[in-house]
């Protein structure tokens, strides 16, 4: 580009000005403004001395180069780099990941899982600064952690080891005793090695930041006493650190419901617009609205824990499933997709729960209705719990828990309960 303005200033007597107006014209391919400089063109260089003829063959090959020029040694560029790179990626993966991973990690953590490559857990004692690789194994570093000062970081690498979180804070500077600051370290799990329900630790915060500037130097041998608190879901903690440090860590339940899928599905990503489809998600909220005619409709968010996508929901098939519809529920969602506003969505048709085991607790009465809800808690995990009240003949579905398959969570119940199964 900057070659055609010195020839329409050199041979052709524009200004820089109104070289680069030229410039623009045959960058977007305005064939009028381009018709329209041409005589200018022509004229221009003419008074230079050149002939008519020369002249308009000169900006014959400048209009011809406008054709392809610019964007051709652009995609020339880009393919030499494209070919060099997946080179390296192939006979070198190890490399290529290493060196990758400290440019780019958010575009390139997925990838390398793709490739069989695991990223090890992470711990407050040991996290690098950068991110490493070794055997197959990726260390994600601090650096990644979304909002961490690079100081913060650095007093965290010079101070360790912690031998549990109330270490970590009493060691703390005061000017580090911030919520913000701590809450995505414990939301990535860096301090699952002392305590793995992060939600107490987030919740039991500020009072630890009290008990070290009051208490901790006073009384050294003080131990802080703990507020217990519901933890977060496997696919909470999930959709946390993909957002913080760009990849999930836990194992996301979708993942272990896809080894054992009972039918086939697509995975977003995957889709094409006008086929129909069957995805395996997570329905992350319901938007239910009443219709001119007074029916009811809902619009879903969905996500397959890598990509996220709206399904519609049109009042005769809610008739037919809205009741089975639940936040944090997994589903086989099928229907047509749909390209609405750019974006690829699903207009529902069928659903199918892809978790059909549940926890039965058979009681007599709602006397130990909040002792249960208390041990419940407790063991939070993807199986729907169902309760059935004996005196009543009453079956309830308890849609806000849902728990995971424990021996433990079956002997706390029973001395309260009739008879508890999975089934």
């Amino acid at each position: 580009q900057e070659q055609v303005m010195q020839v329409a200033q050199r041979f052709g007597g524009f200004s820089l000005g109104k070289a680069d107006i030229l410039r623009r014209a045959m960058g977007k391919k305005n064939v009028a403004e381009m018709h329209k400089m041409e005589a200018e063109f022509v004229t221009g260089a003419f008074e230079l001395g050149h002939s008519e003829t020369k002249a308009k063959e000169v900006f014959a090959v400048m209009e011809k180069f406008a054709g392809y020029g610019f964007n051709r040694s652009h995609a020339y560029a880009y393919s030499a780099l494209a070919f060099q790179l997946a080179y390296f990626k192939v006979h070198y993966p190890d490399i290529f990941f290493d060196i990758m991973l400290n440019y780019s990690s958010s575009d390139y953590i997925t990838d390398a899982l793709e490739f069989d490559f695991q990223v090890a857990s992470l711990n407050i004692n040991n996290i690098p600064y950068r991110d490493k690789f070794q055997d197959k194994q990726i260390y994600l570093g601090l650096k990644n952690i979304k909002g961490l000062p690079r100081d913060f970081a650095y007093w965290i690498i010079e101070n360790r080891p912690f031998t549990n979180v109330e270490d970590f804070i009493m060691k703390l500077p005061t000017q580090y005793h911030k919520i913000q600051l701590i809450t995505p370290l414990v939301q990535v799990g860096l301090f699952d090695v002392f305590e793995k329900n992060r939600q107490k630790i987030l919740q039991n915060l500020p009072n630890l930041f009290v008990f070290a500037d009051e208490l901790g130097s006073l009384f050294a041998d003080t131990n802080y006493s703990w507020t217990e608190a519901e933890d977060y879901t496997e696919a909470e903690k999930f959709e946390s650190e993909k957002e913080i440090i760009g990849v999930g860590l836990s194992e996301h339940p979708l993942v272990k419901l896809a080894k054992t899928a009972t039918q086939s599905f697509t995975p977003i990503q995957e889709l094409v617009e006008n086929n129909h489809a069957t995805i395996l998600g997570e329905i992350l909220s319901i938007r239910v609205i009443r219709t001119k005619t007074g029916e009811n409709m809902a619009f879903l968010q969905v996500s397959d824990a890598k990509r996220k996508m709206e399904v519609t929901v049109f009042p005769d098939t809610f008739k037919q499933f809205g009741n089975g519809l639940h936040e944090k529920g997994f589903y086989y969602l099928t229907g047509r997709i749909q390209k609405r506003e750019n974006r690829l969505q699903m207009i529902l048709n069928h659903l199918q729960e892809a978790i059909t085991e549940r926890f039965w607790i058979q009681v007599e009465d709602h006397e130990s209705d909040a002792e249960i809800s208390a041990i419940l808690r407790q063991f939070r995990g993807d199986i729907p719990v169902v309760i059935r009240y004996e005196n009543e003949r009453k079956t309830v579905a308890i849609s806000q828990y849902r728990v995971q398959k424990s021996d433990k969570l079956q002997e706390e119940l029973k001395k309260i309960t009739m008879k508890t199964i999975y089934q």
